[in-house]
């Protein structure tokens, strides 16, 4: 039987209906905000702000601040055979006990956000020195700049174009084997550590830092994890949602403007 420890990264209130089939002993509530007033007290879990060796890097980094500092508190993480990130507005309640002691052991990483990298690639996010504080549009796509720090860190000569119709780990949502976890991070470490990222989204509005991390995550898991089982489990995308209704009012506000 193998052992996991999955990281539920929350900032607001969590709907606990989608942790009814977990075996929650196996979970660790992570909150990240202090100033969330929906606290868990009957929920393993912590603030990560109150670790012993908190390292900040900026809400702007998201997921990355938690899986950062979860690498660097190793004792986090001693005994389990399996490490793994959510996020709170993902039902996990398809993937219950059973099924994961079934997958666990045959693969090294569970992908619980799986799509294709050219889905992904279509949605145009750019990482371009001439079009700075741009999220997504004509450019320079993000993914040629993480190919080619890829190939920069491990001396390969990986080419994204073979790689369309492979699948990724999106959202930072996924279960890899322990031993993976840090190789992983050796090579997430090096991008933060370089500061390359701020200069694409300098007043941290996109908070693209994050959203650039969890992407070296995916290119690094295609490229070095197998084998890989995907699972998408349903994600709620809750900020999304609470912002449909002013986001309907701006369309048809711009639309009216055009007429």
């Amino acid at each position: 039987m193998s052992s996991y420890k999955i990281f539920v990264i929350y900032h607001d209130g969590i709907n606990l209906d989608y942790f009814a089939n977990a075996d929650l002993s196996r979970f660790c509530f992570v909150n990240v905000n202090p100033a969330n007033q929906h606290r868990y007290p009957e929920l393993p879990g912590f603030n990560l702000y109150e670790l012993p060796r908190f390292i900040p890097l900026g809400k702007w980094w998201t997921e990355t601040e938690v899986i950062y500092n979860i690498y660097k508190h190793p004792e986090l993480r001693e005994g389990f055979d399996y490490i793994g990130f959510i996020h709170y507005d993902i039902d996990f309640r398809p993937a219950t006990p059973d099924f994961l002691e079934t997958q666990l052991g045959r693969y090294e990483l569970i992908n619980f956000q799986p799509y294709t990298l050219r889905e992904d690639f279509d949605q145009r996010i750019l990482m371009d020195p001439r079009r700075p504080n741009t999220l997504q549009g004509s450019g320079r796509n993000c993914y040629l700049t993480i190919f080619e720090d890829f190939n920069r860190f491990y001396g390969t000569q990986y080419d994204y174009k073979q790689f369309m119709d492979k699948e990724v780990n999106l959202c930072s949502c996924f279960l890899i084997d322990h031993r993976r976890f840090p190789e992983m991070m050796v090579f997430a470490e090096n991008i933060i550590a370089s500061g390359k990222l701020n200069a694409f989204d300098s007043t941290h509005k996109h908070r693209i830092q994050g959203g650039y991390m969890e992407r070296y995550y995916a290119v690094w898991c295609m490229l070095k994890v197998s084998p890989i089982f995907s699972y998408r489990l349903p994600h709620e995308f809750v900020q999304t949602v609470r912002n449909k209704p002013l986001i309907r009012k701006i369309k048809t506000y711009l639309r009216s403007w055009t007429r």
